[in-house]
């Protein structure tokens, strides 16, 4: 830790605090248009995705994109699209506990790729972790999205945060390699345990 202390801990979103189910939407979306769901899944349109991730779609313009991926002609309605879209967030994990508990002790934010809908309709509304952060990096918000290092540097200005004193937790190995390569403290999520055991090598207290 070259003797610096730990002050900021960073949490993604999905696969960290909440359980995602892409599958839900496929299926909900299969059952809207009675299109198959293997071929939903196939023609998920990531780069748009992408793009609606970096706050360069409106919210009506992806519904458009996803529609326009499908077979034609797709009689896809936007409400129940907007409906399978909201089934992608489950509930909140049992990390949630332990960031209820660091909280306490320490800076703690949000650093996800994530979409406006989902943040302002589901998770502001729905769930508890927002409420425990001393603030949320939103890919929307800033145009760009993990593991872009500029996503890294604007959370280390807002946080008022050094990157050997910042801990970072995702689910996904290229975000972690990326913040380490920016000088972060960073762990890979597997599962609670592993991520309690892995906060306490770098000296982080979860009691």
């Amino acid at each position: 830790m070259n003797g610096k202390k730990i002050t900021t801990i960073v949490f993604d979103i999905g696969g960290v605090l909440l359980d995602i189910h892409p599958e839900r939407t496929y299926q909900y979306i299969s059952d809207s248009t009675d299109i198959n769901i293997d071929v939903v899944k196939n023609r998920f349109p990531w780069d748009a995705h992408d793009e609606y991730e970096r706050g360069n779609l409106t919210d009506k313009e992806w519904f458009f994109a996803f529609r326009d991926s499908l077979p034609q002609p797709c009689c896809l309605k936007e409400m129940d699209f907007w409906k399978g879209w909201s089934l992608l967030l489950g509930k909140e994990k049992e990390t949630v506990k332990l960031l209820s508990v660091l909280s306490k002790s320490y800076s703690t934010w949000l650093l996800s790729n994530t979409n406006p809908k989902h943040i302002q309709d589901e998770i502001e509304k729905k769930y508890l972790f927002p409420n425990l952060v001393s603030g949320a990096i939103y890919s929307f918000d800033t145009g760009c999205r993990k593991p872009d290092r500029k996503i890294y540097d604007k959370l280390l200005i807002e946080a008022k945060s050094k990157p050997i004193e910042c801990v970072f937790i995702d689910d996904l190995i290229e975000n972690v390699n990326a913040a380490r390569l920016v000088g972060m403290h960073a762990i890979h999520y597997i599962d609670y345990n592993m991520l309690l055991s892995e906060l306490n090598k770098i000296g982080v207290s979860v009691l």
